[in-house]
């Protein structure tokens, strides 16, 4: 049943995501770092005055992506078939939660 491992996918992607978000933000360290001055991706944290600021939205993305799909994976069906729709609904609704709660500093 692909809405079984779908569902999975779903929430793991939403608390990979957050975790790689927060990981980024207490370690400023991410997997890598897209440069729209340079037009290129980098490993490497460049200098802000050659580079210019780094985006890391792709970095969260990818991840996220992929460790979802991992776990969308492996998860064995007969669990994934039992995973009720008030976890695949309430988990981004706390992980909503959670962002609004961190990014209200921008409007405070």
């Amino acid at each position: 049943m692909p809405s079984a491992r779908m569902n999975v996918f779903s929430i793991v992607f939403g608390v990979a995501y957050m975790g790689l978000f927060f990981w980024s933000e207490r370690y400023h360290t991410a997997l890598f770092r897209y440069y729209p001055v340079l037009k290129s991706f980098s490993r490497e944290d460049l200098p802000l005055e050659e580079a210019g600021p780094a985006i890391l939205w792709y970095s969260w993305l990818f991840g996220a992506t992929m460790i979802s799909s991992v776990a969308a994976l492996i998860v064995p069906r007969s669990i994934a078939e039992r995973i009720g729709q008030v976890w695949v609904w309430g988990v981004p609704a706390a992980l909503l939660v959670v962002i609004l709660v961190y990014e209200r500093r921008w409007f405070y």
